[in-house]
């Protein structure tokens, strides 16, 4: 057969239709999976999770208002140990309850630095039985905590998004 104008345009176009058919096929399937579905890349947020941290922040922010208010030569190690053991207690409970969500990568990181702070200023207070700067480590904390805070605000904007 001659190669003609008119058999390569009817061959194009019965072969440009089934492949825009095949193509819309795709299309509309892997639209449809993504559909259905829910890709999490945080993890959910934890209302309890929210207010501990938020009660345990309060309790170190307690003990080192407490300690500024005393004069640096009054900021002896034995008066405030319970506070410490208490605290570094719930700090703890805060690290495995975030350690036990899945994909919550960010408040793990967190919590472990703020345990691992804790336990640091506390030795630290331990052995100088004094404590000149607790200022600048209350503010430490604060921020931390501030972090912790708005990690877990971040998951219920994630949650009110979805909703």
């Amino acid at each position: 057969m001659p190669y003609t104008f008119k058999h390569t345009v009817s061959s194009f176009s019965i072969w440009g239709r089934a492949r825009w058919r095949t193509l819309a096929w795709v299309l509309l399937v892997a639209c449809t999976l993504a559909g259905c579905t829910h890709m999490q890349l945080l993890a959910s947020y934890d209302d309890k999770t929210y207010e501990e941290t938020i009660r345990i922040g309060r309790e170190v922010d307690v003990h080192y208002a407490r300690l500024v208010e005393l004069a640096p030569e009054l900021r002896h190690y034995a008066a405030s140990a319970p506070q410490y053991v208490e605290i570094e207690a719930d700090i703890r409970s805060l690290v495995r309850r975030n350690a036990a969500r899945p994909l919550n990568e960010e408040s793990q990181k967190i919590s472990g630095q703020i345990l691992k702070f804790w336990t640091q200023y506390r030795d630290k207070h331990r052995e100088k039985d004094a404590y000149p700067d607790a200022r600048f480590d209350s503010d430490r904390f604060s921020r931390l905590f501030n972090a912790a805070v708005a990690a877990e605000e971040v998951k219920r904007l994630q949650t009110d998004d979805r909703n």
